[in-house]
């Protein structure tokens, strides 16, 4: 068995890959005596005001590097220009099991005091950062949102919108400067409004300058031509656009550590939001086809190469041309050993957790179909 760790703090991320029970337990022991940094290989990492550990563990070393393989091959690192490149856990997640909660007790996720153990008296699953113009398309979002994750509305703060509001008495600038650091994620509304809040753009700013997750979801006909400064890079999700909905909600789900619930349950919010935002008639469904039509395959992979990779023309053309591949093997279907309700099983799953990925979605089926039949073999 081997470890592999995605650490975040207040001004670096990074990863420890590959390493035995023995360093692992030279980390844990740091954690737990609220040490500022240890030592692995050699090598010395800073812990110092820790805001994120996740622990995922590997069969073998040699499980780990075959994963690691693919990580490079499709260049699934994320890129930061204050930490440089690591593995998300989203990422680690799909090669390894997540074992944090076997090694460290107690929470973990939020802005920690590591020397004093100091926890904040209000830890906030999520921070929306809006303007109180646009007070009905917050409700809304929220209201996705809950139904997708079932969140406590005093875990959510949006500070127009009733039951989300700041505590009375509360001092209101500490209290939103604490919360935007704090909050395990960070929405931001952009609208044409919110662009020009000085307390919106302050909150991204503050939010952007710490590298913690952020999340600008475009609320507004103009699109990605609202994004300025910063944020201008960080890719943007339009919330009149269903499937950039599904996306949002999955990597709002990564950042939570949680799976959104079955859309059937929302898809319906999602239509009424689409339709408060462009102010004209929406054609309403009832039912919604989850799976994403191939017919349709080449439209996403060309709009999700643009948000990928907005500046690496290069990198656009080896994604499709990935992604393409990868479409034409999910097109064989069944392979003849399964069952139709196996199939069906396997391929709904790789369709929930990949919507917008073909590559990563067959590979989780490939994955998937191979250890069934092992399964069978036992």
């Amino acid at each position: 068995m081997t470890y592999s760790l995605y650490i975040k703090t207040y001004s670096t991320t990074f990863n420890i890959l590959n390493i035995n029970k023995n360093d692992l337990d030279k980390i844990i022991n740091a954690f737990n005596i609220g040490k500022r940094d240890f030592f692995i290989g050699g090598e010395k990492y800073w812990i110092k005001n820790l805001f994120e550990i996740r622990i995922f563990a590997f069969k073998s070393s040699e499980e780990f590097k075959r994963f690691f393989n693919h990580v490079k091959t499709n260049n699934l690192y994320t890129n930061s220009i204050f930490s440089g490149k690591y593995i998300e856990p989203k990422v680690l997640r799909k090669g390894g099991k997540e074992v944090t909660r076997e090694f460290i007790k107690g929470d973990f996720g939020y802005l920690t005091d590591v020397k004093n153990r100091k926890t904040l008296k209000n830890k906030m699953e999520i921070f929306i950062s809006h303007s109180s113009a646009d007070i009905d398309i917050a409700k809304l979002v929220i209201e996705i949102i809950r139904k997708a994750f079932n969140i406590e509305s005093k875990k959510i703060r949006c500070t127009s919108v009733p039951g989300h509001k700041l505590p009375a008495g509360a001092s209101t600038n500490e209290q939103l400067k604490e919360e935007i650091f704090s909050s395990k994620a960070f929405i931001g509304l952009i609208t044409k409004v919110s662009v020009s809040s000085t307390y919106v753009l302050f909150e991204l700013g503050a939010r952007w300058g710490v590298n913690l997750p952020l999340i600008p979801l475009i609320c507004d006909k103009g699109g990605t031509s609202l994004l300025n400064g910063p944020i201008k890079n960080i890719n943007a999700l339009s919330a009149i656009d269903s499937s950039d909905m599904l996306q949002f909600l999955n990597d709002l789900g990564d950042i939570l550590n949680s799976k959104p619930e079955d859309p059937s349950g929302y898809i319906g919010d999602i239509e009424k939001l689409k339709k408060l935002i462009i102010g004209s008639s929406v054609q309403s469904t009832n039912t919604v086809q989850l799976s994403v039509s191939y017919n349709d395959s080449d439209e996403i992979i060309k709009k999700q190469s643009e948000i990928e990779w907005p500046d690496n023309y290069e990198m656009q053309v080896s994604y499709i041309n990935d992604q393409r591949e990868a479409v034409k093997k999910l097109q064989k279907g069944k392979p003849t050993d399964l069952t139709d309700e196996e199939f069906d099983r396997i391929r709904a799953r790789a369709e929930k957790e990949w919507p917008l990925n073909f590559e990563m979605r067959l590979d989780e089926e490939e994955r998937q179909i191979e250890s069934l039949r092992k399964l069978k073999n036992i």
